[in-house]
């Protein structure tokens, strides 16, 4: 069940990567409008020590849709709404988790905020070299999947939803920008986003972990509570703590670093080539779980006074190690490590600027390089961007 959590990072890791941006900010009243085709595949994934491992039966893969809309409120002032990723479509999980008709279909959460260019050619601090943004925002959260009717549908071979597309909870944080412009056809650009989330998820909405821990362990428990009765064991039921187990996980915090060396040249008059190389660095600290109910107590109790009649010649080798492993099963799924990606994802934009309705296309391939207890996930993206512009209310029409 715990790859399921890293499985859940797929869409979550993707985020920063596609709106990494550069320093520039929309022209005032003037808007654009993304729509954005996203489709990734997952052939395995990194373990602790950053050794890749492969899916022995096949990739995860997913195509999702997002949405985004940014509008300059002034030459240095730009509001925006990003939805990408946004919704997943369609997805399939089977190959790589070995669940049938297994998917991570669903809504990623809203990322709204105000980007605001300090230094540039039309920001309170003029300069043509250097450009200098910061961009406050939040992340408001979206619904997400109850993971105890999920684990019904697997326990009964149905479809099933068994990773949540993104954390479902508030965040706030920033992002920021440095563009160091060596010409008209060349800037390179440093960014950064750092987001730190507000509250905790309760475990049976994070991922089906919860449940399938209970299930498991459940099905030992008589024979296992037998054996402690055979004892003369008088301790708390487990069954019944077990039952009553719960928690929630901090998510705590996810940073950002990207450079990216950008080229930009006219084709003709009008149209507009850009070409980047980013190198993108992920950081997510690890989770920290804090779980409810007195089942962790039980068990540790219930281990003493099994190795007691261990240690005075009692033969019960096999019930500690029943107890030993419902223990490590317990520490290895209510626990996380912290995660490292790293990635390049080189991109191509061509701008029409002189159509009825101007238009950008952009496609960017993120390739993993490298990672740590995270998915080795490659993505292609396909941006549609449409620019508009709004009158001004004291002009009037002929």
């Amino acid at each position: 069940m715990k790859k399921l959590l890293i499985i859940g990072l797929v869409l979550l890791i993707l985020a920063p990567a596609l709106f990494a941006d550069d320093a520039k900010v929309m022209p005032a009243k003037v808007g654009r409008f993304y729509v954005a085709p996203i489709y990734s595949f997952v052939p395995g994934t990194y373990d602790d020590d950053g050794r890749r491992y492969d899916f022995p039966d096949g990739p995860i893969k997913l195509f999702n849709l997002g949405f985004a809309v940014e509008y300059g409120i002034n030459d240095w002032i730009t509001a925006a709404m990003q939805w990408v990723p946004g919704v997943t479509l369609w997805s399939d999980l089977e190959d790589a988790t070995g669940i049938k008709e297994a998917n991570m279909n669903g809504l990623a959460d809203l990322f709204a905020g105000v980007k605001m260019q300090i230094i540039g050619a039309n920001a309170p601090v003029q300069s043509e070299k250097v450009r200098f943004a910061v961009a406050p925002g939040v992340i408001i959260p979206l619904p997400g999947v109850d993971f105890e009717e999920e684990f019904k549908n697997m326990s009964e071979e149905k479809a099933a939803t068994v990773a949540n597309m993104d954390n479902h909870v508030f965040a706030a944080g920033g992002r920021f920008y440095f563009d160091y412009v060596f010409n008209n056809n060349f800037f390179i650009n440093f960014h950064n986003e750092t987001i730190f989330y507000l509250n905790n998820r309760e475990l049976n909405k994070q991922s089906p972990d919860l449940a399938g821990f209970k299930a498991k362990v459940g099905e030992g428990i008589p024979d296992l509570a037998a054996g402690l009765g055979a004892t003369g064991y008088t301790g708390a039921d487990l069954a019944e703590s077990l039952a009553a187990l719960d928690g929630e996980v901090n998510y705590r915090s996810n940073i950002t670093f990207e450079i990216e060396p950008v080229f930009t040249t006219s084709l003709k008059d009008g149209i507009v080539l850009n070409a980047g190389i980013p190198i993108n660095y992920q950081f997510s600290p690890a989770s920290k779980y804090e779980m409810n109910g007195s089942f962790r107590n039980d068990l540790n109790d219930a281990k003493k006074h099994v190795d007691n009649l261990i240690a005075q010649g009692a033969p019960l080798e096999q019930l500690a190690g029943g107890l030993a492993g419902i223990e490590e099963g317990y520490d290895n799924t209510f626990s996380d490590l912290d995660s490292h990606t790293l990635r390049i994802g080189p991109n191509l934009s061509v701008f029409f600027m002189k159509l009825p309705l101007p238009l950008e296309f952009k496609f960017q391939y993120n390739v993993p390089v490298w990672g740590r207890n995270t998915n080795a996930q490659h993505g292609a993206i396909f941006q549609i961007r449409a620019y508009f512009k709004f009158k001004n209310k004291d002009v009037q029409e002929e």
